[in-house]
């Protein structure tokens, strides 16, 4: 055995190229670090005295003393070895990328990204083998003369500045489970019986890649491709000769070596690595000396983690691989654990649905002020914002922002669920049509709308605003979001049928979720979150088609494709009632309550609804193009408290208008199918008919029944109103409300007739089963002549049918000339 001076017989180069001329260094060069110690002089006698029983230890003991022979050292360490099968996988984290194939994150427990050999910079591979294992590519699985230079060099610092083991040895002690800190002869048998092994297996191009790609390089960072990222901030492939030392003096120590917390002990040592590269010859003593002459050069964003990713969208995706309930996922395993595993150490390329040009206009739009002013209670945080767009023809979900802050916050706003308030009401629509009511279909929109069905404290519902507007059909009723008419429409329909429908519009597995059945659906009393309330607009303007919402476009490993998304879009609505509920929406931003929101909206077609919580805690604005589906949510997080006088259509809608202008930039104005028009018929008049003969005619002309018992003086057992009345024509469908008699007098409240003509308020009276007495006043009004100026009992009195009650109709003075009014004053 003999120390390595710089002299070397012929051999295969270090990979990167064939090493140039060797030199002798010049003494000085030696003492850069440390000057040479007089001590170390002694030293080197205890050194190369320890050397030589080291190498009698490991060659002989315990064989020897047991009087074992070569054979017997052979069978032991083949015996030791025998196991070895290869070396694992390293766990490798995986990239996220953004639809427009940019990095949005990467995912770990090590970080660390597996190159290849050729992917690393020939200076930076010549840099780790100089200062590791210079004669790796030369010898077996152990180095004497390694050994014994590096406790020569080791003596002359004063300290540890080099290592004897080889780099196989090194990637077992890593990887295998051999336990590096055993100086057992045992346990020393075990780390070369398996370096034997993983030379035998592997060349050495690819035990040096393997060493390269585990080796860990600190801050969690783990491996050359990893490294050249975290602290130079480029590939491995670019490094230059600097950058490479530096990384690979690390290798020894990364935590005491840090070149982020150490950087004056850093340069040191990657002065040395450049030293012993002048002392094998890889470099001249010239360059060596402007090499280290110059700083340590970390760029700015040195050690600085990639993370230009919307948190979010990534925490909602990595949720849907780990717990894979849809099933898509299998390819990483059945159960979470693995799935886990796969996605934090197996080196997925995940490539996701995301746009993040939109995801920023998102982000932009919900920090825009609020079109209202807003005063949280003290101690409440300011209103926040989600907003979710999904791909109506795919379910590719675009973009997800769970509020304003979600760095900071972590507030999950997108998948958590809030009232909708009335932005529900499409879902409602959904089921009358399955149930065959037409849009054409009336109720009152009188406020506030009792029923003792109705689950609430007072069993009312009252519209946001106004009392109401008389008869209206479904059209009216949702453009103008009139609660009332919902109400009622949801007890036509039935509340297990909206449940049913709504279920499946979004998308819920039956088996482990369900909406519940209530009434309250109608006006939006159940929460329901942001994405589910998008993928079930996305259904709607999909022609009733629901596609499965998701984040995943593939996933590939080493260029290998693991998982391709399969588009699962299933028909939930006929496309006519997918159209009609279209035409209805696309009125709410033309002239509903969205209305005031879209005066800068471009010409693309576009349908919506509005919806406010109540107290007014939430307010939204789902909306839809042909080519994509938009939710917003503005809402108190938390604890919801009022927001005061806002409505969706005020402070949801133009954070809608904001964002959604800029995704269809660019984008076709494709319009929405025509809904189908509806046959219609006339009603036939049922006056005076029984219960059944009623039913039976109405059905028979193509038209449902809603029967109510009511007190009236008609005839016991007979139709005395309907409506809509006999005659008129409307679609078939349509369903007719009809009054059968108790033949008792019904109480009634007294309409208030002052103002009407005499004539008129006597016909409409009459018509209510009471009787008039009119009674003629004079006055000196002219324009009160013919009028009635009073009446008893007043209006909104309760009476009873066939009561008697008085008008006083005004008439001139000395009963002359009553003008013709039918009041009974005429002068002849």
């Amino acid at each position: 055995m003999s120390v390595d001076t710089g002299r070397r017989p012929a051999g295969p180069p270090p990979p990167g190229g064939r090493p140039g001329p060797r030199l002798r260094r010049d003494p000085r060069s030696v003492h850069d670090r440390v000057s040479f110690k007089p001590i170390a002089i002694l030293l080197l006698v205890p050194v190369i005295l320890a050397t030589s029983i080291l190498t009698a230890a490991i060659l002989a003991p315990p064989f020897a003393v047991a009087g074992f022979g070569v054979n017997e050292i052979r069978s032991r360490l083949d015996a030791l070895g025998a196991d070895f099968t290869r070396i694992p996988r390293f766990p490798e984290r995986s990239t996220i990328y953004a639809a427009d194939g940019s990095v949005l994150t990467r995912v770990y427990l090590d970080n660390r990204e597996v190159v290849p050999l050729a992917a690393i910079a020939p200076v930076a591979r010549k840099a780790v083998l100089a200062i590791e294992d210079s004669d790796f590519f030369e010898h077996g699985a152990l180095d004497w003369s390694s050994l014994i230079r590096a406790m020569i060099q080791n003596a002359r610092a004063g300290e540890v500045v080099q290592g004897g083991s080889t780099i196989t040895q090194q990637l077992v002690g890593s990887t295998l489970g051999v336990n590096r800190f055993d100086q057992s002869i045992e346990g020393k048998l075990q780390e070369l019986a398996l370096a034997i092994r993983v030379e035998q297996r592997y060349s050495k191009a690819r035990i040096f890649e393997l060493y390269l790609n585990q080796v860990y390089m600190g801050n969690g960072v783990y491996g050359f491709g990893t490294a050249a990222e975290f602290y130079f901030r480029k590939p491995a492939r670019r490094l230059d000769l600097l950058e490479g030392a530096t990384l690979a003096g690390m290798v020894r120590a990364p935590e005491y070596y840090d070149p982020l917390d150490r950087p004056k002990k850093m340069l040191l040592r990657r002065n040395d690595v450049l030293n012993r590269m002048e002392g094998l010859g890889w470099i001249s003593e010239g360059r060596n000396d402007r090499l280290k002459a110059k700083p340590l050069q970390l760029p700015e964003k040195a050690g600085k983690l990639h993370r230009r990713h919307p948190p979010f969208f990534v925490k909602y995706l990595t949720d849907q691989i780990v717990q894979n309930r849809s099933g898509e996922f299998d390819a990483l395993g059945r159960t979470e654990k693995a799935r886990r595993r796969a996605l934090y150490e197996g080196g997925l390329d995940i490539h996701t649905t995301l746009e993040p040009e939109w995801q920023h206009w998102a982000e932009e739009a919900a920090r825009q002020p609020l079109s209202v002013s807003i005063y949280p209670p003290a101690g409440s945080p300011p209103p926040d914002v989600s907003i979710v767009t999904i791909d109506n023809r795919s379910g590719a979900v675009k973009v997800i922002l769970s509020g304003r802050n979600y760095r900071d916050d972590e507030l999950d706003l997108a998948t958590t669920g809030h009232q909708p308030g009335s932005a529900f009401k499409p879902f409602v629509l959904a089921g009358a049509f399955q149930q065959g009511i037409p849009p054409t279909q009336t109720y009152s929109s009188s406020s506030p709308w009792c029923s003792p069905l109705w689950d609430d404290e007072d069993h009312c519902v009252q519209n946001a605003e106004g009392t109401g507007q008389g008869l209206v059909d479904l059209w009216t009723a949702t453009e103008d979001s009139i609660n009332v008419v919902f109400a009622q429409l949801i007890f036509d329909v039935g509340p297990s049928v909206v449940a049913d429908i709504a279920g499946r519009m979004i998308g819920m597995d039956p088996r482990t979720e369900e909406l519940p059945p209530v009434p309250a659906l109608a006006t939006g009393s159940v929460a329901i979150s942001p994405i589910d309330m998008a993928t079930g607009y996305q259904t709607i303007a999909n022609d009733g088609r629901h596609c499965d919402p998701y984040t995943v476009q593939s996933i590939e490993r080493d260029g290998k494709a693991l998982l391709e998304h399969e588009r699962t879009c299933d028909p939930v609505l006929k496309a006519g009632d997918a159209h009609l509920i279209t035409a209805m929406l696309e009125q709410v931003p033309i002239s509903g309550t969205a209305a005031s929101a879209f005066g800068s909206w471009a010409n693309w077609p576009v349908a919506g609804k509005t919806g406010t919580a109540q107290e007014n805690t939430n307010v939204w604005f789902g909306g839809y193009t042909k080519q994509f589906t938009t939710v917003v949510w503005v809402g108190s997080p938390g604890n919801p408290y009022s927001m005061g006088h806002v409505f969706g259509g005020t402070v949801a809608a133009p954070i809608w208008v904001a964002y959604m202008s800029r995704v269809m930039q660019g984008l076709p104005a494709i319009g929405f199918p025509e809904p189908p028009k509806p046959p219609v018929g006339p009603v036939p008049s049922v006056i005076g008919m029984t219960k059944k003969e009623a039913i039976t005619t109405l059905a028979d002309a193509g038209f449902r029944a809603s029967v109510e018992i009511a007190d009236s003086l008609s005839t016991k057992g007979q139709v005395f109103s309907q409506s809509p009345g006999g005659g008129s024509v409307t679609a078939l469908g349509t369903l007719v409300s009809v009054q059968i008699s108790t033949g008792k007098p019904a109480q009634i409240p007294m309409p208030r007739v002052v103002g009407m003509r005499g004539f008129e308020a006597k016909t409409s009276l009459e018509s209510l089963g009471l009787v008039v007495a009119t009674v003629r006043v004079e006055t000196g009004n002219p324009s009160k002549i013919g009028f009635v100026i009073g009446q008893d009992p007043h209006g909104e009195s309760l009476v009873i049918q066939g009561d008697t009650v008085t008008i006083f109709v005004g008439e001139a003075k000395g009963g002359g000339g009553g003008g013709g009014n039918g009041g009974g004053g005429g002068g002849g």
